[in-house]
């Protein structure tokens, strides 16, 4: 299988908001120790996923039952290979991570929700949060990532990024807006706005990239 091939649905209940956010995850987005991060909407949690080396890979799930953060290993095989696999919390024994095919993460999550509205209504809670609709976030594709991976690379090779500290270390992450290229060194920034593939390619004729400050 060619790198890009793989990719799986996640999602995670936010201990914020209480809404369920669902994104997506390939091994191009991974490839090199890269992290995904996977946000709610409401911009007061995130999960985090890296590829670990060895055929594994590292999740970071906020919990809204026990209010901690937990931290699993899984194999790569599982996380890409299962119609569902599920992570549950150590404390209270609900899942709270939810990794496979895109219709039965929805059903898990669905199934979650209901667990946890009897849950607190036994404790005399009234309700699950303010908003407990589930959150898609619009990550893009990994073929998208692919493209963008590609340009950063090979415009860095060339020389061809500047930044405001003018001796910069470049990564890219995901966000809701697309994907931000960063130095790591002084911060300064640059925002691909893509969503769909055809927008991406359009960059393929930048020939220079040039990030800057944070406002």
């Amino acid at each position: 299988m060619l790198l890009g091939d793989k990719k799986t649905h996640l999602a995670y209940r936010c201990p914020a908001c209480g809404s369920g956010v669902i994104g997506i995850a390939g091994d191009f987005a991974l490839a090199g120790g890269r992290m995904l991060k996977l946000r709610c909407p409401c911009g007061k949690s995130h999960m985090e996923v890296s590829d670990i080396g060895e055929g594994k890979l590292a999740l970071t799930v906020p919990c809204l039952l026990c209010g901690t953060e937990h931290r699993y290993r899984i194999a790569a095989s599982l996380f890409y290979g299962r119609e569902l696999f599920l992570l549950n919390c150590a404390y209270s024994d609900l899942d709270v991570c939810f990794i496979g095919e895109e219709e039965k993460v929805s059903t898990a999550l669905g199934k979650n929700e209901a667990q946890l509205k009897r849950l607190f209504a036994d404790a005399g809670i009234a309700a699950l949060s303010a908003n407990t609709e589930d959150r898609r976030t619009e990550l893009p594709d990994v073929g998208v990532l692919d493209i963008i991976r590609f340009l950063v690379r090979e415009l860095e090779a060339d020389g061809a990024i500047d930044c405001p500290c003018h001796n910069g270390e470049y990564e890219f992450e995901l966000c809701e807006d697309g994907v931000r290229v960063f130095c790591l060194n002084c911060g300064g920034e640059y925002l691909f706005p893509v969503n769909s593939e055809e927008s991406a390619q359009a960059f393929l004729s930048c020939d220079r990239l040039t990030l800057t400050e944070k406002p």
